[in-house]
């Protein structure tokens, strides 16, 4: 369809200014905006669900490559164990929702939430803010640095940065998810997907393929009777267009009822279904193309940096893209690091990006796009940030030096 509406100019009311707009509340967002308070940074956080943490707090119950992390990470990670929400890997995201929030308060961070940002303002190849929607209508908020922590790059995009999507040789991402509380899970520990459910399940309902049938299925840490079912894939869907993610959500939801209705007879479990996840789990989307650009010899050779601002560790591994290939491929990767370029969109000033959207390739992003290397980034550009305003320089004028050494102090290994 190529029908146009003209929309009239207006002006458009500022409603918020600050020292940083971290846009996005996800984990790497929230990363982001409690450093740069802590700093004495004036923060406004952009979030467009109901709810801060992101994949942390709505989508996975996962967690990998910590122990190279401190800082931000450490604190988060410390925080679940002391409260019995966490057993490596496995933690209790349901139980982190209010966790974030409390963050958010301490800090005196203005929190805006159920809030969309629409377009970026610009001043030449400046981002000075952006321009939200929210029940207050449209309106802007300014600052002197802007955060894109969308997980989906929207801000650079907006403000017309290039970027990429998908892998090279068919542009499809990996699949997306939308995990889903089942109630009442009374079944053992630990169930091996493919060994032992499906082959139950397909005496239920002969030819019946799971949509995720790696690994095991095992009930919520920190619960005695639910479980965050998070079997649903869909690798046909484009995430950046609204109708095809629309319908991807609603297949979501039609695949996990099946899976519950399936285990039900395959195990007579009289399971209970619970709410879904806020948000989908989007592995992959935009990966904006930046100073600095993760490739395949970074985690081939393991390639180490004089700017780099902390250390990947975790395999790559890569949900199905395209109907026939496994459920995930694991590749090995040799230690590598992140570099502070790859923070920042090429062209563009005043703005970092931080999480999956990030400069780097369609494979590297499958590694470093675990939780706490998405806080980890959200940490290295708070510290940007900091130095950004108090010095009143451009951020490709910070001291990385400087950077380094503060990651270092709080823990993280270079």
């Amino acid at each position: 369809m190529n029908r146009t509406v003209f929309e009239p100019a207006r002006n458009v009311p500022v409603t918020h200014e600050a020292d940083v707009v971290v846009c996005g509340g996800g984990t790497a967002g929230v990363a982001a905006a409690v450093c740069a308070a802590r700093m004495g940074l004036k923060v406004v956080i952009i979030e467009n669900s109901a709810q801060f943490g992101g994949m942390m707090s709505a989508v996975t119950a996962w967690s990998g490559d910590v122990d190279n992390k401190g800082g931000f990470v450490k604190e988060v990670f410390q925080y679940m164990a002391d409260n019995g929400i966490y057993s490596r890997p496995r933690y209790n995201p349901c139980a982190l929702v209010t966790y974030f929030d409390q963050l958010i308060a301490e800090h005196n961070i203005t929190p805006l939430l159920l809030t969309r940002v629409v377009s970026a303002v610009m001043e030449h190849n400046t981002v000075e803010g952006v321009i939200v929607e929210s029940k207050q209508g449209r309106h802007a908020v300014m600052g002197r640095i802007i955060i894109d922590a969308t997980g989906d790059g929207d801000v650079a995009a907006l403000a017309g940065a290039e970027f990429e999507y998908g892998r090279s040789s068919d542009g499809r991402i990996q699949s997306i998810s939308l995990p889903l509380l089942v109630n009442n899970y009374h079944l053992r520990d630990m169930i091996n997907l493919k060994d032992d459910m499906l082959p139950r399940l397909q005496a239920v309902k002969p030819g019946y393929e799971l949509p995720y049938d790696a690994g095991n299925m095992r009930p919520m840490h920190g619960t005695t009777a639910s479980m965050w079912l998070m079997l649903s894939h869909d690798w046909e869907c484009n995430v950046l267009n609204a109708e095809s993610l629309s319908r991807s959500m609603m297949k979501l939801r039609e695949q996990s009822i099946e899976i519950v209705k399936l285990i039900d007879q395959a195990y007579s479990a009289n399971l209970e279904i619970g709410t879904f996840a806020p948000l989908p789990g989007v592995r992959e989307s935009r990966r904006i193309i930046c100073d600095a650009m993760v490739g395949t010899a970074d985690y081939t050779e393991g390639k180490f940096y004089d700017d780099a601002i902390f250390t990947v560790r975790h395999n790559i591994d890569i949900h199905r893209c395209k109907d026939g290939e496994p459920a995930i491929i694991v590749t090995e990767v040799k230690p590598y690091q992140i570099r502070y370029g790859s923070l920042l969109p090429r062209g563009l000033n005043h703005l970092l990006v931080v999480g999956r959207c990030i400069g780097g390739s369609h494979e590297a992003l499958a590694s470093y796009r675990l939780l706490s290397d998405c806080m980890a980034m959200g940490e290295a550009a708070a510290l940007a940030a900091k130095q950004a305003v108090t010095r009143n320089c451009a951020l490709r004028g910070v001291s990385i030096e400087n950077i380094r050494q503060k990651m270092s102090e709080v823990g993280y290994q270079l």
